[in-house]
């Protein structure tokens, strides 16, 4: 048995307008990197023109040296009362460094190499680590 009239109609508005939403998603990411594009250019002729933060590569964060991590968690762990956990730590690197906060590539980059920075040290007795919130070692100086 065939569907009613009306349902194939809806059927076929509904296609439609996923295809619509599709194609504006599509130009929406291209306008986003249209705008840092136009935004790193500018940045190049005059830093100071745009307020919000330079997009970092990517490979600036794997780059960073290990003291240089440690050095910046260990300034957020002396300054916190309460052990602090992988990601509080990774957000204090990404704010030290004065990189974009609302990169999430960036900031699952930085975790990733601040955890590996604090478990090395952590063998070195340097740190301890105290126990988990959220899936995220926490971490205290020994």
């Amino acid at each position: 048995m065939s569907q009613p009239l009306i349902v194939t109609q809806l059927l076929l508005k509904r296609a439609e307008i996923e295809a619509q939403i599709k194609s504006l998603e599509d130009r929406l990411g291209q306008a986003r990197a249209d705008l840092l594009h136009i935004a790193a250019t500018v940045r190049l002729f005059d830093p100071t023109a745009i307020d919000r933060p330079a997009t970092v590569y990517h490979g600036a964060a794997k780059a960073m040296r290990r003291s240089d991590v440690f050095a910046l968690c260990k300034a957020a762990l002396e300054a916190s009362p309460e052990p602090l956990c992988t990601r509080q730590l990774a957000r204090h690197v990404i704010t030290a460094e004065g990189w974009d906060q609302d990169d999430t590539r960036l900031r699952l980059t930085v975790s990733h190499k601040v955890g590996a920075t604090m478990k090395r040290m952590s063998l070195r007795g340097a740190v301890r680590k105290v126990g988990e919130r959220q899936k995220a070692s926490v971490w205290r100086l020994a």
